[in-house]
């Protein structure tokens, strides 16, 4: 009985001891990533302070300039005329589906209904479905 006791007593300590490694290993990749995550700090704000102080201060002039860029939309094509009579097959929403963007657009158009020029497929097929 003493050679069982003695092996369970050697694993017990080893046991012990390989939790407490495991226990200071993540102790200490704890404090790793703290570190890192205090020098990306401080390197982003270094790299902003940076940066502002490499940017002109702008003026007035270059505010509105800036405003003007900004709020310039997207063209729209603008289609005159009365929208035209579809036929039964233009309108069903299943065969849109198979259509190409640019199959959309055309139909659009013979519609009268405006649309981007950059539009994806899925806003065509919004716009027709809105008007079907």
């Amino acid at each position: 009985m003493s050679l069982t006791h003695t092996a369970i007593a050697v694993l017990a300590s080893m046991i012990f001891v390989l939790s407490g490694m495991i226990g200071y290993v993540y102790w200490q990749q704890t404090r790793m990533l703290q570190h890192i995550q205090s020098l990306a700090l401080a390197l982003a704000t270094h790299v902003e302070q940076a940066r502002q102080m490499e940017a002109p201060p702008q003026t007035e002039e270059d505010q509105e300039e800036e405003d003007d860029r900004v709020s310039v939309k997207e063209p729209v094509e603008i289609v005159e005329g009365p929208p035209t009579a579809t036929t039964p097959d233009e309108t069903d929403t299943d065969d849109l589906q198979d259509k190409t963007s640019t199959q959309l657009r055309e139909l659009l158009t013979k519609k009268g209904i405006p649309f981007g020029k950059r539009d994806s497929k899925t806003v065509l097929l919004q716009l027709l479905k809105a008007t079907a």
